[in-house]
């Protein structure tokens, strides 16, 4: 009886270490305000958006678009941040992963067809890592993203931001691992460039599961207002 105790004390002890309030104090204060029902953010006045964002170029050359290079080295990029990825007007940003490629994120992160029917050919992801969706806020001319990562029993946040160079291609500024404690953040800037691919049809902005999550909306009232409107869609 007493080691299933013990063995009960220290799995509970484990269990909690790991399952850490999320998203503290301090991860709020850096968030973007957080998904809001109605919302029409007007992004599609400054980048084209039907369609999704692919990295630019997947050789070893420099290849210069409106007046910055990218340089990628092929391969699986070091960076989640480098998975194509979709913007739409009501503020949801999301990872893709293509059903042609499986779970190959190299290819994933290079795949490039236009005018497909992306609701039928990819998958909106944020339950595995490296896959992440979330919210984002214009300021003038740079898009900031608040994204998460579920891992194992961990939930991370992690930021992201886009310097829009004209309606066709983004630039990524930087990509900020938040840990918790302010000095142990980890910033990674790469100089990475995003083209934007047309596609026929979108996935619902609804699918991304990271909309399902209370603490990643501004108000309790738009979590319920989503929810409604899910059901509703359901039973049609």
């Amino acid at each position: 009886m007493k080691k299933y105790i013990l063995a009960t004390i220290i799995g509970t002890v484990t269990l909690t270490s790991c399952l850490s309030f999320f998203p503290d104090r301090y991860e709020k204060t850096l968030v973007y305000n957080g998904f809001r029902a109605n919302t029409n953010t007007g992004i599609g006045t400054k980048v084209n958006i039907k369609g999704y964002y692919s990295l630019a170029n997947d050789s070893t050359k420099s290849a210069p678009v409106g007046g910055y290079s990218v340089i990628s080295n092929g391969g699986m990029s070091t960076l989640a941040g480098y998975n194509p990825f979709i913007l739409y007007e009501d503020g949801t940003y999301g990872n893709i992963l293509f059903n042609a490629v499986e779970k190959d994120f190299s290819a994933n992160e290079h795949y490039k067809r236009a005018n497909m029917e992306l609701d039928k050919e990819c998958t909106p992801l944020n339950n595995i890592y490296l896959m992440r969706s979330g919210y984002y806020k214009l300021k003038e001319d740079t898009i900031c993203v608040t994204t998460y990562i579920f891992y194992m029993l961990r939930t991370e946040l992690v930021l992201l931001r886009y310097k829009i160079i004209d309606r066709n291609h983004l630039l990524l500024l930087d990509e900020t691992y938040i840990s918790g404690n302010e000095n142990e953040n980890d910033t990674c800037v790469r100089n990475r460039i995003f083209e934007f691919i047309p596609a026929k049809t979108l996935p619902s902005s609804s699918l991304f599961p990271i909309k399902k999550k209370r603490w990643a909306w501004a108000s309790k009232k738009d979590w319920k207002q989503f929810k409604h409107s899910i059901a509703r869609t359901s039973k049609k």
